[in-house]
């Protein structure tokens, strides 16, 4: 059965009422072409759940806007979206194109922090999300009686007589949904191990964000990165939000979450008034064996106010200070790793006691 306006229908009852099934979900295709953003390929998915968002094959399968009934989700910078082209990968450069979305992906052989690892240099958080993908496909197709959207595209990271990376990723969602499943499968093609960091950047911005958002999850124990996070009461305040404040300089937080037998955890951002009397929240749900850390990026400074929460393979602090630690994933030659991650919309305080209750459980084991 198909749900659409709070309601559930049989395939027969609705293609009975429509000519196309665009008319009330589908995957439309676009190129963008003007400015810095020229030439980026884009799909933007509308779910008839009331969940918009758009998919940008050019920038590596990632998310830029998303909307749930005309609210948006995500935060996006001042950057816009920009084209691989601009991509700067030296130190800090990689900010002059982050222009963050829903979801920003980092990696695959480097994230984090720039740093130097056996004596080669690598700029903040890799070059995933600058490169283009191939193989791009949509699928827009009745499956018994659910209509479903899926979308599948490759994105290489790849270095003459180096690295040979492959990421491949699914997203899919169907008629009716407010969430989506994000599939990933990275494949190591050459015969050397190679680093393995990969870092969901899932970035929040206003309405869902206010100094009424919460962060829930079974949390266990927050670390705060360095000494600029544990200023006034960083820690301690980890988990809320301000209203925006002028000159904020970033903290970021490590979290460990508590998970069940089979390693399935999750985190949430909770707003039970995001102004104008409703609730709005989203949750990701992964697991820990496929993705083992979890990082906040706390920034709501005036005119650049947003939360990430960022589920990954590593704490994001540089290929080569993980190295030293002993740290540092690899995956071997002619292996692969698989990872899952499940996005949905909170939008009644129902699902959000519910939410609050699962975290309790959770950590209480």
């Amino acid at each position: 059965m198909a749900g659409y306006l709070g309601r559930t229908w049989t395939k027969q009852e609705l293609v009975s009422l429509i000519g196309d099934p665009q008319q009330i979900a589908g995957i439309t295709r676009c190129t963008l072409d003007e400015g810095k953003a020229a030439g980026v390929q884009t799909l933007q998915v509308n779910t008839g759940g009331g969940l918009q968002f758009t998919i940008l094959p050019g920038r590596g399968m990632d998310i830029a806007c998303a909307t749930f009934q005309g609210k948006a989700l995500g935060f996006l910078s001042p950057t816009g979206i920009t084209s691989p082209a601009y991509y700067e990968e030296p130190g800090l450069a990689w900010l002059r194109s982050f222009y963050a979305g829903l979801l920003t992906t980092c990696g695959i052989s480097s994230a984090g922090a720039p740093s130097v690892d056996q004596g080669r240099s690598f700029g903040l958080h890799g070059r995933v999300s600058n490169a283009a993908a191939e193989d791009v496909s949509v699928e827009q197709e009745w499956d018994g009686e659910e209509y479903r959207l899926t979308v599948k595209g490759r994105i290489r990271e790849a270095q003459a007589m180096g690295e040979n990376l492959l990421l491949s990723r699914t997203i899919r969602t169907k008629l009716g949904d407010r969430g989506f499943v994000l599939e990933d499968r990275i494949e190591n093609r050459g015969f050397e191990a190679q680093p393995f960091m990969m870092l969901y950047h899932v970035n929040f911005g206003f309405p869902l964000l206010g100094p009424t958002a919460r962060v829930v999850g079974p949390i266990r124990k927050t670390t705060a990165r360095d000494e600029e996070a544990r200023k006034d009461r960083g820690v301690e305040e980890a988990l809320i939000f301000p209203e925006p404040i002028q000159g904020y300089e970033e903290k970021v937080f490590f979290h460990a979450l508590a998970s069940d037998e089979g390693g399935n955890t999750f985190i949430a951002l909770l707003n039970r008034d995001i102004g104008d009397g409703t609730p709005l929240g989203m949750i990701l749900r992964f697991n820990t064996k496929e993705l083992p850390e979890l990082t906040e990026w706390k920034m709501p400074r005036r005119g650049f106010y947003v939360m990430g929460l960022e589920p990954g393979t590593v704490t994001p602090i540089g290929r080569g200070p993980l190295r030293d630690a002993g740290k540092l994933p690899l995956l071997d030659g002619q292996n692969e790793h698989k990872i899952r991650i499940r996005f949905d919309v909170i939008a009644s305080a129902e699902e959000m006691d519910g939410i609050e209750q699962e975290a309790k459980e959770l950590t209480a084991v």
